[in-house]
């Protein structure tokens, strides 16, 4: 790794993030909160601002981005913006922890929504605002933000890119790497833009509905309320969240070619397709077994809970209604596995993706019929595109890797938790960017209760999950080192 082009491009990483905080700085001395929360998040701001000055000056170099130089921005970067995002709640007194507050911003910037305030009304505005400013620049990728608004990274652009974005299919929409990450930035400010709006037509004052938007379309979770959207009570601002998550959740690409009149992409690709088929029939079934459980709720009401909590946990937003670790044990069962299944390949979300989730069922269909059929011959197709052995590997390897990593982090917040169910669903909920999880870590609970090390270890989770383990797991083998 060449060290001076890695730390120089993330050296204009922590700058954006110290204007940022200095930025919810200022919005706090504006509504007249207490001096410790503006003054916080700007000696925040002036630290981080002045450690990226420092990294500038010392790093300033000529080389280009090879691809394991890109590896290493994503990953250091990652890092070094979670280390400086916390400083904010420890400065402030929200959180007192330091590790309490890694994982907080950690959990912002992977768009995983776990938290760790347990009452969020008394909390400044500048830091609630700053909690819905890492879901921003957490979800498209702040390093793709650094590939649309910086030449200096020249061809190595692309190998940002390849590293920061998620998923099994990276859709180059526009020739230049520059202006892929500006079209894809300009579709998820267009989306945020009109969510604000509506969420302003549906009774949430301005500073909720920005709060709510950064935190729907980056599929985050963090809300303003205690009680996240139950707070509100409205029928129509769940129903306009739940279009919008499903629109984060899907390939942003794509939305960029519906907005310059293309309509066929959304209905034509089968990854989508396949996506609101589980969703549906999800909903389906919470809805039928809601309704007929002991002292259930009727029709309607039912319908209204099983909706969102689908779309909220199979996108991986983690926004809550209702409170679905009191729901029948199957239906717990099927919410995990829509956590694990997570959103489309090039979307904000997380989880295991819906491509790879389609990719493996068809590999195990066609290897049952050849147990009955030895000698046929019989393709995997992923719209109309025959995959061959070459594609199928690394997809069903990931997938084999994302359980195996799964059950290690399971074995190893054991002793700290209560209970398995706690315990499996914080690490599946954290690796797949979800959020609320089961038990002690459910819908009306938060992550407070998870002791020190655990929560080290859901950071790791976090961070595995968002940058899909292979980055991560790059940095630690002797080659990625080695000139």
């Amino acid at each position: 790794m060449n060290f001076k082009p890695v730390f120089h491009v993330i050296s204009w990483l922590l700058g954006v993030v110290g204007l940022l905080m200095g930025f919810c700085g200022l919005v706090s001395h504006l509504h007249g909160e207490p001096a410790t929360a503006w003054e916080g998040l700007w000696y925040s701001s002036a630290g981080t601002m002045v450690a990226a000055a420092l990294l500038w000056v010392v790093t300033r170099n000529q080389q280009e981005l090879s691809r394991r130089d890109g590896l290493g921005v994503v990953a250091f970067g990652w890092l070094l913006a979670g280390i400086a995002g916390a400083f904010p709640y420890v400065l402030s007194g929200v959180i007192a922890s330091p590790v309490a507050a890694l994982f907080e911003t950690v959990s912002g910037m992977t768009t995983t929504g776990a938290s760790v305030i347990p009452v969020l009304e008394g909390v400044p505005k500048g830091i609630l605002l700053w909690r819905a400013i890492t879901h921003l620049i957490g979800g498209m990728g702040i390093l793709v933000l650094v590939v649309a608004i910086l030449p200096i990274a020249g061809a190595g652009g692309l190998q940002l890119y390849r590293a920061e974005t998620a998923g099994p299919s990276k859709d180059r929409i526009e020739p230049r790497m520059a202006a892929t990450a500006k079209m894809l930035w300009g579709v998820y400010v267009i989306l945020i833009v009109a969510l604000v709006y509506l969420l302003r037509l549906g009774g949430m004052d301005w500073f909720d509905s920005v709060c709510h938007s950064f935190a729907t379309l980056a599929t985050g979770g963090f809300s303003t309320r205690t009680a996240s959207i139950a707070a509100y009570d409205s029928v129509y601002i769940e129903s306009v969240l739940i279009v919008f998550m499903i629109l984060g959740a899907t390939n942003f690409a794509l939305h960029y070619r519906v907005l310059r009149g293309e309509f066929s992409p959304w209905w034509k690709d089968s990854s989508i397709r396949f996506f609101v088929g589980v969703l549906a029939g999800s909903v389906a079934i919470c809805t039928v077994v809601l309704h007929h459980a002991p002292a259930g709720p009727g029709w309607g009401a039912a319908l209204r809970g099983a909706a969102f909590s689908c779309v909220s946990l199979a996108t991986t937003t983690g926004f809550g209604t209702a409170d679905f670790d009191q729901w029948p044990g199957l239906l717990k069962s099927l919410l995990l596995l829509l956590m694990l299944m997570g959103g489309c390949a090039g979307s904000t979300a997380g989880g295991i993706k819906v491509a790879r989730i389609e990719v493996m069922l068809k590999a195990v269909a066609r290897e049952i019929r050849l147990f009955m059929q030895p000698q046929a011959v019989i393709p995997v197709k992923m719209d109309r595109k025959l995959l061959d052995d070459d594609v199928l590997l690394p997809i069903l390897s990931f997938v084999a890797l994302y359980l195996m990593v799964a059950l290690a982090g399971t074995v190893a917040m054991l002793p700290g938790t209560p209970d398995l169910a706690t315990a499996g669903s914080a690490v599946i909920a954290c690796m797949g960017g979800v959020g609320p999880g089961l038990s002690a870590v459910g819908p009306t609970q938060n992550y407070a209760s998870i002791p020190g090390g655990g929560q080290l270890v859901l950071i790791v989770m976090m961070l595995a999950g968002r940058l899909e383990f292979y980055t991560l797991l790059a940095i630690f083998l002797p080659s990625f080192w080695r000139k």
